[in-house]
């Protein structure tokens, strides 16, 4: 896929966010230490990991990271830090900005976006699935995820960031694939 025929970052960030809002919206108190696909990560922590990245790509950004309050249910946390962060990516020239990533490599704010993307989509399944939710996920997303993360996805799998990949069966889904290239079982 070429950088001109790539969907717009910021577009499939809206888009994975409000697929994962459902899957955020569907988990209930009494789930929140249910464990993950992400063994080190029980629902609490996993729904923390996906706030704390986001309000990591709105700091890039240049925007302001929302305040929380206490007591603030996951949904609303949820809503509060992404709209933030869909805001900042959404500005002028956010796409075009440059700085230290968070492997500490430069990188755009397109590239950038793109990982947040990819941790908001593959994440939500992996709340989805731990709750006991449909974990349906668009597949226009599921293609456009697969398709940034193949080039990079052994240098993440070294870094930790994903799982021994899980050999889907031959008539698998497009989305069992994407999964089973992620470490995820479907």
């Amino acid at each position: 896929m070429t950088q001109q025929s790539m969907p717009n970052p910021a577009e499939l960030y809206e888009a994975a966010v409000a697929q994962t809002r459902k899957f955020v919206a569907g988990v209930k108190a009494d789930q929140m230490s249910a464990p993950t696909p992400c063994g080190e990560w029980n629902v609490q922590k996993l729904l923390g990991h996906i706030n704390d990245a986001t309000n990591y790509l709105t700091g890039f950004m240049g925007g302001s990271k929302p305040d929380i309050a206490a007591g603030q249910s996951a949904l609303a946390a949820y809503d509060t830090i992404t709209q933030a962060a869909l805001a900042s990516v959404k500005a002028a020239g956010a796409m075009e900005k440059k700085g230290p990533g968070p492997m500490g490599s430069e990188t755009t704010g397109a590239q950038f976006t793109g990982l947040i993307f990819g941790d908001n989509l593959i994440h939500g399944w992996d709340v989805a699935k731990a709750t006991g939710q449909d974990t349906a996920m668009d597949p226009k997303l599921v293609d456009a995820c697969a398709s940034m993360l193949e080039p990079t996805i052994e240098g993440g799998r070294s870094r930790g960031a994903f799982g021994s990949a899980v050999q889907p069966p031959p008539n698998a889904s497009a989305q069992d694939k994407f999964l089973g290239m992620t470490g995820r079982k479907a």
